[in-house]
């Protein structure tokens, strides 16, 4: 069968053992800077959810050899060598990353303290529940955004403000697209919270392990396979990386490309985003 026709789906299944590599080599890093906050944590006397969250940071500094290997192979059909593509785009993005990586931390900290203080002014004050909705609603569109940003951060070169901005733009470019993804996203980890509450024992033990393998590599592959066509249609595609961003532009549209004043290297004329010829 040509690569190049089979679908996202039928490559998950095809390529399984491959795909499983990437996960689990992220998934073990994950486990052990979290292990290692956890642990921190306890040891020195601040025992809270917010200091057991800074293993995100590190942790992040692997997410773009998981993203590229699900990139390759789900959306170019380019089966490469796993371990070696994986570290290669770690390499590449490492420090990006740990910025990256502090940004995630922050939103995913912030969220969770908000979100949990303004639940129990709720309790007393229904102004506060009017503001958790609306904090809840901020939550997800931040969310969103990480949908794209790592994808977006290893395909493309772009300044951090602009690798932010165009993740943001995305969200309400593909809205219905965003939506349904967030929908999965948030059945396979509410199934894996299920997993966790409703098991103990050998069970429990087994559901963490099958999680922490499995979970990471499940998400990442649904979320690179479901927007990886908006993004390429708006900033160019990277299934042939010889190709750089472009978009075929209307005569009107190159004169407002022309009249835009802007520092940023790439621009949105209607919906499309193209390299600024104002910029030097």
């Amino acid at each position: 069968m040509n690569n190049k026709k089979q679908n996202s789906f039928t490559v998950f299944f095809s390529r399984f053992p491959a795909l499983l590599l990437a996960g689990v080599i992220f998934s073990a890093f994950f486990a052990a800077f979290m292990t290692l906050s956890i642990s921190a944590a306890k040891l020195s006397g601040f025992d809270n959810i917010l200091v057991w969250g800074l293993g995100i940071i590190p942790s992040s500094v692997f997410l773009p050899g998981l993203v590229m290997v699900v990139r390759k192979y789900s959306v170019e059909k380019n089966f490469v060598p796993v371990i070696s593509t994986f570290f290669k785009a770690v390499r590449e993005n490492f420090k990006d990353f740990i910025f990256h990586g502090f940004v995630i931390y922050l939103i995913f900290a912030s969220s969770f303290f908000a979100i949990l203080y303004y639940f129990t002014q709720a309790q007393t004050d229904i102004v506060f529940a009017y503001i958790l909705v609306i904090y809840i609603l901020f939550t997800a569109i931040m969310i969103l955004m990480l949908f794209y940003l790592p994808l977006m951060a290893v395909t493309y070169e772009l300044r951090y403000r602009d690798l932010y901005k165009n993740s943001l733009l995305m969200i309400f470019g593909k809205i219905l697209t965003n939506i349904i993804t967030f929908v999965m996203v948030g059945v396979l980890a509410g199934g894996s919270v299920f997993l966790l509450v409703f098991t103990d024992g050998a069970a429990r033990t087994a559901a963490i392990i099958l999680i922490t393998a499995l979970l990471p590599l499940l998400i990442t592959y649904l979320i690179v396979s479901m927007i990886s066509k908006g993004m390429q249609e708006n900033m160019g595609s990277f299934v042939n990386n010889a190709e750089q961003p472009k978009n075929v532009l209307s005569e009107e549209e190159k004169q407002t490309v022309q009249n835009t004043r802007s520092d940023d290297d790439y621009i949105f004329i209607n919906g499309k985003m193209v390299k600024n010829p104002n910029k030097k």
